[in-house]
């Protein structure tokens, strides 16, 4: 994200002061007035979809106060829709795709050019810019091809102490690596366009990259564990595995996590994740009915899910796995969706893994049709309601109705689930209680 773009243009454009600010953390009001007392000649902004109206408004708080600050926006959100992002806000250029070079290329433009003087943005690959009434989006630029070239985030410019990392933790402190970029598989709801707008669609570290970084974190800040959110750590066996033998050889004393598809996945890695220091994984199992894994593409079987949970907890490796309500999808031409009845099924199945210690942890998510994803094309091709309605009277649509359907279902799922989860605490064993006080594991709440 932020810190690996600025990392980048630091290293290639020596003397150039560089601040990051926290939006999410900072607040509004505080990252305009940290905006306000830098005065840059350019700024970035990295925009997520749930956060694309509050950009909107601090893009145009920024030019409201400083014109002649030039605003980038990138991102997910950004990437997806560049339009958007041009006509709803002031901002100047987008970047589209992979940041780094594109972004390193604006600021030199900005760089060479006056202050009153708007920069040439034509002839720069990868980015979307107002041009007169319209707006310009320039050829697709290749990704870096070598992930290893780009230099470690820039963490220096936040104070990194003060982030507690994930709230599950074995060895605190964390923080989150990426081991890779992108991802080998074509799920309908996957919304981040920035890692598959061009080729190829997956890119990975070397294993003495990771390594490296790792030892990095340990020695400059006292890191202790790392949470790999790449997309999936087995996009590749091959290169998964020698990411964990080369992990085995340096004897870091890191303990690491990491996100998981239920295939591929063989003992021989599984083990290797285990021994090379791996305790935790989440794993996206997305629904319990094999019709939404198949109309989603997820390309998973439950029996493989099955499989793939009962793989880790024999080797001790725990497992978080995360599931999609209501999903939607289409089989030829038609719209398809999980009614209350399929997703009652997938809270069975995902009690059905608790019960039987294939999984240690679960969360579930409404699903949300992200811009950039199919899911979000079919949403729009079948004029789905992609914002909630305001009204509630008696001329609600069919999909107010099937919002309300939703909470129902939810409702009842909590009922269902939350005195279960009250039952499992008292019936615990005393040699089971124990067994969990002497786990080295600790909760850091954010």
């Amino acid at each position: 994200g932020i810190l690996s773009v600025a990392a980048y243009v630091r290293d290639r454009m020596p003397g150039l002061e560089l601040r990051v600010t926290d939006g999410l953390r900072a607040g509004f009001a505080a990252t305009l007035a940290e905006i306000e007392r830098f005065q840059p000649r350019i700024l970035g902004i990295s925009i997520n979809t749930p956060c694309a109206l509050s950009a909107y408004a601090l893009i145009d708080a920024v030019k409201a106060r400083r014109p002649e600050t030039f605003v980038v926006t990138g991102g997910p959100h950004a990437t997806a829709l560049p339009e958007e992002c041009l006509t709803r806000s002031q901002a100047d250029a987008v970047v589209r795709g992979e940041g780094e070079e594109t972004f390193l290329e604006l600021c030199r433009a900005v760089a060479g050019q006056s202050a009153s003087a708007p920069p040439e943005l034509g002839a720069i690959a990868g980015i979307a810019f107002r041009d007169g009434p319209r707006v310009a989006i320039t050829p697709t630029r290749p990704y870096i091809p070598s992930l290893d070239s780009i230099p470690f985030p820039a963490r220096d410019l936040l104070d990194l102490p003060s982030y507690q990392g994930w709230y599950l933790t074995r060895q605190p402190p964390d923080t989150p690596m990426l081991f890779s970029r992108g991802c080998a598989f074509r799920c309908t709801f996957c919304s981040n366009k920035v890692w598959n707008l061009s080729e190829p669609r997956l890119r990975f570290r070397s294993p003495d990259s990771i390594a490296d970084e790792m030892a990095f974190l340990k020695e400059r800040y006292g890191i202790r564990e790392v949470f790999d959110n790449s997309d999936e750590f087995n996009n590749s066996l091959t290169h998964a595995k020698a990411v964990c033998r080369k992990l085995i050889e340096r004897k870091l004393g890191l303990t690491w996590k990491t996100q998981l598809r239920a295939k591929p996945l063989d003992e021989e890695l599984v083990s290797l994740m285990a021994e090379s220091g791996c305790w935790y994984v989440h794993l996206g199992i997305e629904s319990g009915n094999e019709a939404t894994l198949r109309g989603t593409r997820k390309g998973v079987t439950l029996p493989e899910v099955e499989a793939a949970c009962a793989l880790l907890k024999k080797h001790g490796i725990r497992v978080l796995g995360l599931f999609m309500l209501f999903n939607a999808w289409e089989e030829d031409g038609e719209l398809r969706f999980e009614d209350a009845a399929m997703t009652e099924r997938t809270l069975s199945f995902a009690e059905s893994l608790y019960r039987r210690k294939l999984m240690d942890y679960f969360g579930w998510s409404i699903t949300m049709p992200y811009p950039g994803s199919p899911l979000y094309d079919i949403a729009r091709k079948h004029v789905l309601r992609l914002e909630p309605a305001r009204s509630l009277g008696p001329g609600r649509s069919a999909p107010e109705d099937a919002r309300l359907l939703a909470a129902g279902a939810l409702h009842a799922a909590f009922r269902r689930l939350r005195p279960q989860g009250r039952r499992l605490h008292r019936e615990e064993s005393p040699a089971r209680r124990q067994e969990r006080t002497d786990e080295p594991l600790r909760a850091s709440r954010r």
